[in-house]
């Protein structure tokens, strides 16, 4: 792979990388401790200005973020995998096989890092 395609693809992780970083960062802060784990705000509720219906709806929706969240930080940390084969000089092979994942899948998804046959074969 060229140097000018590695830059496009690295680009394009970071671009994504950002977004998703953005996106959590509106309903979660990042967990100090754990690298690419986030945590949902759970909702602060003030005792002399409480409201049960309201606090109700609060923990509903903090509870429809939780997959979101979760689907978030598995995608950053593909993303993140793809960065550090960049920086390893892996990138762009597949991961099982060692062969070139084409471009085209790249394009798609440039976190991939099994080629299309050898992700069917893991699936099965």
């Amino acid at each position: 792979m060229s140097p000018k395609t590695l830059e496009k693809y690295k680009q394009a992780l970071l671009e994504q990388k950002k977004s998703i970083e953005a996106g959590l960062g509106n309903f979660a802060e990042r967990d100090p401790n754990q690298k690419d784990n986030w945590n949902t705000l759970f909702p602060f509720f003030e005792a002399d200005d409480f409201d049960e219906e309201e606090a109700a709806d609060e923990v509903q929706e903090y509870i429809n973020l939780l997959p979101l969240e979760h689907a978030l930080e598995l995608r950053l940390k593909e993303i993140n995998k793809a960065l550090d084969r960049i920086k390893e000089g892996t990138y762009g092979k597949c991961a099982n096989c060692n062969k070139a994942i084409p471009q085209k899948r790249l394009d798609i998804l440039p976190e991939a890092e099994l080629c299309l046959k050898c992700r069917a074969k893991i699936k099965k």
